[in-house]
């Protein structure tokens, strides 16, 4: 006995042909949210995996903590406990004849006076112009070369004040190994963070004052902190005495850097043409 399928108008075929194709939509529909709801879970557990191990690298959150320098307090200079040897009562840093600091002046001699922060683009510029004629100067005796490392842009690096940290670097150098003290000065600007956006680690600083000829063992104390712990008060202070000093301002009343000084006071000549400050000396000789 065989059964027989019940006759189906052609509207009635149509209306069947739609709902099946409905209904393969549907279970389509469905499959397709499932396989989305899986990509997007596995591209989920990538993504949190690769934040997670960019954290765990770079942990940016450590690196303040372990190179910040704090908000050191307004203390006159003349009152920090700890302030390096062979520096000048003002903070500057006389150069000798073979590159290293002593706070002696000859008397007989011009002084030209260099102020600059570690972290300012110009005074990179101005190193790469001038610093040969600098160890000119001071290696042929020409005149008192006095270095004025200040720190007016630690606001760069609000958090671990890379300048204030710099300065106590060279003052540690200036304190424990002077005989390096300029070859230093010159690898930190070589080696010069972008103003704004770089930064440098106290083991960076360290491994620069090595590559100077900086003994290891007075290295150590710029890798882990203890120069700017140290020093970071000294460097504060006399960051203000300069941008105090009316002496330094330009025509506007304010202290930038670089700003250079011939016998104590400002020249504003060009110096981006070598020649320009050995000709200033030269006639300040006179």
């Amino acid at each position: 006995m065989s059964i027989t399928q019940p006759h189906l108008t052609k509207t009635q075929r149509r209306e069947a042909a739609r709902l099946a194709a409905q209904q393969v939509a549907e279970q389509n529909a469905a499959s397709d949210s499932r396989f989305k709801r899986i990509i997007w879970s596995v591209l989920g557990l990538l993504i949190a995996g690769l934040v997670a191990t960019v954290l765990l690298v770079a942990r940016p959150w450590e690196r303040p903590l372990r190179d910040a320098a704090p908000n050191f307090p307004a203390v006159p200079l003349s009152e920090v406990a700890n302030v390096p040897a062979n520096t000048m009562p003002d903070g500057g840093f006389i150069i000798t004849p073979t590159g290293g600091t002593t706070s002696s002046v000859n008397p007989n001699l011009p002084t030209l006076g260099v102020y600059f922060d570690y972290m300012c683009g110009w005074c990179y510029q101005f190193e790469m112009i001038n610093i040969e004629n600098i160890r000119r100067l001071a290696a042929e005796g020409q005149a008192n070369v006095v270095l004025h490392p200040v720190a007016i842009l630690d606001h760069f690096t609000p958090r671990t004040h890379f300048s204030t940290r710099a300065v106590a670097a060279v003052g540690w150098v200036a304190n424990y190994a002077p005989e390096h003290f300029l070859d230093f000065h010159i690898i930190m600007f070589e080696n010069q963070p972008s103003e704004g956006q770089g930064d440098m680690t106290n083991a960076e600083m360290a491994a620069l004052a090595e590559r100077a000829g900086v003994p290891t063992a007075v290295a150590a104390g710029i890798a882990d902190g203890t120069a700017a712990q140290t020093f970071g008060q000294w460097a504060s202070s006399l960051t203000a005495v300069s941008a105090t000093d009316p002496r330094l301002f330009d025509s506007r009343g304010r202290f930038g850097t670089p700003t250079i000084t011939i016998n104590e006071e400002r020249w504003d000549g060009d110096w981006s043409d070598p020649s320009a400050i050995p000709l200033a000396v030269l006639a300040a000789q006179q």
